[in-house]
């Protein structure tokens, strides 16, 4: 279980009275009114036990839980189910990135319970499971509330992200109070975490190092790989949106990312570009005890980001909160790598979200 917080969560109870003039008009919105509701649930967590993820696009994923509402405590079966909207078909030849063909993102509303999970953690996945494009593993939810699913998939040189919301029923759990500090122990180790620029600027990229030590402050270098890379970051906003998921940032991205600065190309083209650097045999860059990132946080606010490493092999999920502040005329965006003996400014974020 992660560090906890409790974000400002919007109020979806608001309800409109509705002034008729007959009983006719009651029962006409009475009947838009269950449209909308249901439409709703869908949105914010409802008993249903399958569920279609948003948005809508060229793909469809079905989440199913099982006969009953999930209970905080008792384990629940999740099986996924990806289609192709059109025609319905299971997506059968769907691409394995970062070895594996499904990722799962379970993060609770108030941000502090935190899963990254896979089929094939507990399961060998089958070839008829790629071709039925169905995944399905256990979890147990920790303590009632609302929780937001990510997956994660990658088809035709192109990495999609599905989003489910679901209600557990049971005991709440406690939400304590956040936590700013930027470097923390968790377990025998140290993590710190530093910007450039400090602070994040919105729409514009970001390096995020992360500098491990052990808890009397030696200097990791015995670092390993996770699912391919060095550290695998997930994070949202406080209020749950902007969801982003990145990795490692290498050299060679470095020298890629260089290379495109200047050439006109859409961001569509940019995204098949990296899944295809990403696709390619894991590689150990990093051992320790700086592991840089790169990303973009889309907004001003404060994010919270979860952190995968693996000091020794040893599986290590570390949590911070970020405070990214909005762009102004004199906001310094530049970037002082890790990668770089020389500063550059950086660009606003162009590409459009899935």
């Amino acid at each position: 279980m992660m560090e906890p917080l409790s974000p400002s969560i919007p109020d979806s109870s608001s309800s409109t009275w509705l002034r008729t003039g007959s009983w006719l008009d009651v029962v006409r919105w009475s009947g838009v009114l269950g449209l909308l509701l249901h439409g709703l649930s869908g949105c914010w967590g409802s008993a249903d036990t399958r569920l279609v993820a948003r948005p809508a696009g060229p793909y469809q994923l079905m989440l199913e839980l099982g006969s009953t509402p999930p209970q905080a405590g008792q384990e629940t079966t999740l099986t996924f189910h990806l289609t192709h909207t059109k025609t319905q078909r299971s997506v059968s030849d769907l691409q394995i990135l970062h070895e594996r063909a499904l990722h799962t993102f379970i993060v609770s509303r108030d941000l502090s319970i935190f899963a990254h999970t896979h089929h094939e953690d507990y399961i060998p996945l089958t070839d008829q499971d790629l071709q039925r494009a169905r995944f399905h593993f256990p979890y147990t939810f920790p303590k009632a509330g609302q929780y937001l699913i990510v997956n994660e998939f990658t088809h035709k040189d192109r990495s999609w992200t599905k989003h489910f919301t679901v209600t557990v029923t049971g005991e709440p759990g406690p939400s304590p109070e956040p936590d700013f500090r930027q470097e923390k122990q968790f377990g025998a180790y140290r993590v710190a975490l530093r910007t450039s620029p400090s602070p994040p600027i919105a729409g514009h990229e970001v390096e995020i190092v992360c500098h491990l030590t052990s808890a009397e402050g030696v200097p990791v270098r015995n670092l390993g790989l996770y699912l391919g890379t060095e550290v695998h970051m997930a994070s949202w906003r406080l209020d749950g949106e902007h969801f982003g998921h990145q990795h490692t940032y290498t050299a060679e991205m470095a020298r890629f990312m260089e290379g495109m600065r200047g050439h006109s190309m859409s961001s569509d083209q940019m995204a098949r570009l990296m899944v295809q650097l990403m696709s390619r045999p894991a590689k150990q860059e990093y051992f320790g005890p700086d592991v840089p990132l790169h990303h973009v946080f889309p907004t001003a606010g404060v994010y919270k980001v979860f952190l995968e490493l693996a000091p020794n092999g040893e599986y290590l999920p570390v949590d911070f909160l970020v405070t990214v502040a909005e762009y102004t005329d004199d906001a310094d965006t530049t970037i002082h790598s890790i990668l770089q003996k020389s500063a550059r400014p950086t660009t606003p974020n162009r590409q459009v979200p899935s």
